[in-house]
């Protein structure tokens, strides 16, 4: 299992830098905050013997905090890069992160070995036909086991003001060239809020969907650290292709409009699916 390069059509775009790994941390923080678990309550096998996959795991810190649940448990990060791991002799004993490119052929020694898979937050390496991406990872997945997909409603994304008075032009128009880049790549990230249609695509049963609006109290950071991944976005974005320099002078504006109360909101979704035991 190797480093790999993404396709470039999944135009993941952000970075694995220092703030890109602070980002990581805050984003997972916000998710456990608003969802109050890891593994959903649907996941019913035995979690204190069970072997658990965090796909596309980023620094491990699903994992690290799911190691204090189930210190049993054997839990096995992948991701494509291993830019952000901390270093192994910090980790949980059993815990362990590895390389791994989830959109390549899955090595024979990873089929059906796990009860859990866990998907986080990769709509933008999904890109627009996340099932592909899906139909690989459930070949690591028992007979009889789960699959828990945590992911952020991209398509469904919106900026709101409060109160209302409040401008945010800038931060609307900052997004509308993200979008059209988007666009022009032929992404569409729609597909989310449908994963209980997607999930039996790959030969799942849904037993759990759920969405997850973002409610007032956590808006700020929410907004925060959304400007952290358009910040990451701009540093990738070639000045050839477009006036950078313009982007980052909305970005400025956008900030300013955030401190006074504008946000940008993204829902959460989460979908277990169980693979047929035979």
């Amino acid at each position: 299992m190797s480093t790999a390069v993404v396709d470039e059509r999944t135009f993941y775009g952000l970075g694995r830098d220092f703030t890109s790994t602070t980002r990581l941390y805050l984003q997972h923080w916000m998710w456990r905050r608003q969802l109050k678990y890891l593994l959903h309550p649907a996941v019913t096998e035995d979690k204190e013997i069970m072997r658990v996959a965090d796909i596309g795991c980023g620094t491990g810190i699903w994992l690290i905090d799911l190691a204090e649940q189930l210190p049993r448990a054997k839990l096995d990060g992948y991701d494509i890069s291993s830019a952000q791991f901390p270093p192994a002799e910090w980790l949980p004993g059993n815990v362990e992160l590895t390389t791994l490119d989830a959109l390549a052929e899955i090595p024979s020694t990873l089929v059906e070995k796990y009860d859990v898979i866990h998907i986080g937050l990769l709509v933008l390496v999904a890109g627009d036909e996340p099932v592909p991406l899906l139909r690989n990872v459930v070949k690591m997945l028992k007979p009889g086991g789960y699959l828990q997909w945590d992911e952020a409603d991209l398509g469904g994304l919106y900026r709101s003001a409060n109160p209302p008075s409040v401008a945010k032009h800038n931060l609307d128009a900052l997004y509308a060239l993200i979008d059209q880049r988007f666009n022009r790549a032929g992404l569409s990230y729609s597909w989310v809020r449908s994963l209980d249609e997607i999930l039996p695509q790959a030969g799942l049963e849904v037993v759990h969907n759920s969405f997850h609006p973002i409610p007032d109290e956590i808006a700020h950071p929410w907004t925060h650290m959304h400007l952290l991944s358009v910040s990451e976005l701009l540093k990738n974005v070639k000045d050839a292709e477009h006036n950078v320099h313009e982007w980052w002078k909305l970005y400025v504006k956008a900030i300013e409009e955030a401190r006074e109360g504008a946000s940008i909101r993204m829902g959460m979704v989460v979908a277990v699916g169980k693979k047929p035991k035979s």
